[in-house]
């Protein structure tokens, strides 16, 4: 009788995760918030979907490995779906030397708003550069932009382009990244 009581319990337990996938799967079907060849981000996996069943999602990383995720803990859990994204977001931040002078920081901050704004492959109107702050590093310009694609490849070649247009502004007008400061313990006698 206990060894029963106890196959039951185990065989319940199973079944109560294929129930929750199975029920995962109808909600990813009927809701659709993505389909196959979309690119994800769910938890901690991003990548392309490859397959979707009633148990559990293959999504294709970056790194080309093959990840199975539980339909019950994609239905759980929040989704971002690139693929669907109008636009892609890019924001970084440059450090300039305290040893640039602050015409020459204004000057390269207007080349690098006026660059952007000319762009075809970003969208209009949502580009900034900006003083952000005043490091211990040195004086930081934020850039945010929109890439009107939302395909990864081509979002990376957007981006690549973009960092060396910056790059190209700042030697034109000669104005170097600073470096960051670095701390180096040492072991004392031994």
């Amino acid at each position: 009788v206990a060894g029963l009581g106890l196959g039951g319990l185990a065989f319940a337990l199973a079944a109560k995760d294929m129930l929750a996938n199975l029920f995962g799967g109808l909600v990813i079907l009927i809701d659709r918030p993505f389909a196959i060849g979309d690119w994800i981000r769910t938890g901690d996996v991003e990548g392309s979907v490859e397959n979707i069943n009633f148990r559990s999602l293959k999504v294709r990383t970056l790194e080309q490995s093959l990840v199975s995720v539980p339909n019950a803990t994609v239905a759980s859990t929040p989704v971002i779906n690139y693929s669907r994204q109008g636009k892609r977001r890019v924001e970084f931040t440059l450090t300039v030397a305290y040893s640039t002078a602050a015409s020459k920081l204004q000057a390269c901050s207007e080349m690098i708003r006026r660059w952007l704004m000319e762009s075809e492959e970003i969208e209009d109107g949502t580009s900034t550069v900006s003083l952000n702050a005043l490091s211990e590093n040195g004086m930081e310009l934020s850039v945010v932009y929109f890439t009107k694609t939302t395909d990864l490849k081509e979002f990376l070649r957007v981006r690549e382009t973009v960092y060396y247009a910056v790059l190209k502004i700042l030697e034109k007008e000669n104005v170097k990244l600073a470096r960051p400061n670095t701390i180096i313990f040492s072991k004392k006698g031994s």
